[in-house]
């Protein structure tokens, strides 16, 4: 009799390699697979020209009973055609490999295709990189300095911004117009002695030329990498050669710093101009960190400020002191509801939408302008020349970092706490690992106390706690 659906939904794993008939030569396996489902392979058994064969008909449940039938009774018809319909006897089984053998051609045929388009493709994609070999090779260093930027400097804690400024001052208006492959060692030269041409009596540029050189060589080495360039121009240029540096050593003694408490706030500059020294001050962070902050990284109730980005790429958390706290609400009451702390009065000319944070050398020419006693005011800059001279001669706002850091010396605190404080980063690997967590308490007294000290100068500023003794200096 003829299988029924029900029998077939009521096999079991117990019915594994049982053969079923379903009647008229056709006749099921019961297979099981691994994860316990039933299934049954169906065949037509029949002989054609004496030989005997066993025709596939389909998989149940994949292919249904009625299917599976129908199946059945086409390929019995090929087999024995009515004499109404004239036909030939034909084989199902030879139909099959046959249309197997035709489906496999046509499979050839599409894959022989793909692959000779894909050649095509290939060579095409050849062609055009010859042809852009060809334009790079004509690559100005201006031209190539932009795609430096888009790949490489973009990366850079600042965009590549200070990197731009430098080219725009001292290497574009020598050889921003020549292509690439052009510049040799001579070119690169003439970059660095004119950077030192500019050399004063208080600033040599051996560091400023050296800093642009290192530039030019990641940008020249970038280029070689890409093969823009055969060779590197400035490989043969040794910084030793350059000259010395002349490290800054300068630090305001705490006479100093009083005076400037005094001096600041009738120094004519902005308010956020006077919180960001006082800010960089009371945490030791760079001025370009200061003014490149932004509120969502400062966190009141913790008391922490974090910087995400540093020039070391580390991560660093700076614990707000007094001091510290009392100028950020003093600016959260100015630019609070800007992303930024210092945001700038301008749109970038070609962000015209886009507000940034103010220029992170504005602050520098500012305390600049006003320690030039006996100049007349340059145009459009502060007419309070004289504003800010202190007596231990010129400062900059990079000064104060060092002065904050050498007053936290002073108080007893341990120099790897005031390194750590500075976010200098540990030479040696194993302990900058495992002894990060142990500095957090250490780091948060150290801006405690810098913070209680710059409070009690302020204080004497303002004509308070005369009976403070001064620290003496180193």
């Amino acid at each position: 009799m003829p299988l029924t659906v029900y029998e077939l939904e009521a096999l079991t794993e117990a019915d594994r390699g049982r053969v079923l008939s379903d009647g008229e030569s056709v006749w099921g396996k019961v297979y099981v697979a691994k994860h316990g489902a039933v299934s049954v392979n169906f065949f037509l058994t029949y002989k054609f020209k004496g030989a005997k064969r066993n025709l596939s008909l389909g998989t149940w449940p994949s292919v249904e009973l009625k299917e599976i039938r129908k199946a059945k009774n086409e390929a019995k018809d090929q087999i024995n055609p009515s004499a109404k319909s004239k036909r030939e006897p034909v084989d199902p089984v030879e139909q099959a490999q046959l249309k197997r053998q035709r489906e496999a051609a046509a499979a050839e045929v599409e894959r022989l295709k793909i692959e000779a388009d894909r050649q095509e493709a290939m060579l095409t994609q050849q062609r055009r990189l010859q042809s852009l070999a060809a334009q790079q090779a004509r690559l100005t260093v201006k031209g190539l300095f932009e795609q430096w930027q888009r790949l490489e400097l973009v990366k850079r804690a600042d965009k590549g911004s200070e990197t731009e400024r430098s080219f725009t001052r001292d290497v574009f208006p020598l050889i921003g117009s020549m292509a690439a492959t052009d510049v040799g060692k001579a070119h690169v030269q003439e970059v660095v002695d004119t950077i030192k041409t500019r050399a004063t009596d208080t600033q040599n540029m051996v560091r400023t030329a050296k800093k642009t050189l290192a530039d030019m060589r990641q940008m020249f080495g970038f280029a070689l990498d890409r093969d823009y360039i055969e060779a590197d121009p400035t490989a043969r240029i040794k910084k030793a050669k350059i000259g010395k540096d002349v490290e800054r050593d300068r630090v305001l003694s705490e006479a100093e710093l009083i005076d400037l408490f005094r001096k600041l706030p009738l120094a004519g500059m902005a308010d956020t101009s006077q919180v960001a020294l006082l800010l960089q001050l009371a945490t030791l962070a760079r001025i370009g960190e200061v003014l490149s902050a932004r509120w969502e990284h400062v966190d009141f109730d913790r008391r922490i400020w974090t910087l995400p980005e540093t020039k070391n790429g580390k991560r660093h958390e700076i614990w707000l002191n007094d001091v510290a706290v009392r100028q950020l609400k003093k600016l959260k009451a100015v630019t609070g509801l800007t992303p930024w702390l210092f945001p700038a009065t301008r749109a970038k000319k070609d962000r015209p939408d886009f507000a940034d944070h103010v220029c992170e050398k504005t602050v520098t020419k500012q305390v600049g302008d006003r320690q030039r006693p006996g100049d007349a005011p340059m145009t459009g800059r502060s007419k309070h020349v004289d504003a800010l001279v202190l007596i231990g001669g010129k400062w900059t706002p990079h000064d104060l970092r060092r002065t904050g850091a050498t007053i936290m010396a002073e108080l007893g605190v341990l120099p790897d706490v005031v390194e750590r404080c500075l976010n200098h980063t540990e030479e040696k690997k194993v302990k900058r690992i495992y002894q990060r967590a142990q500095y957090e308490a250490p780091m948060r007294d150290a801006w405690r106390l810098l913070g209680e000290r710059l409070e009690l100068m302020e204080a004497r500023a303002k004509g308070f706690a005369d009976n403070v003794v001064t620290l003496k200096t180193a």
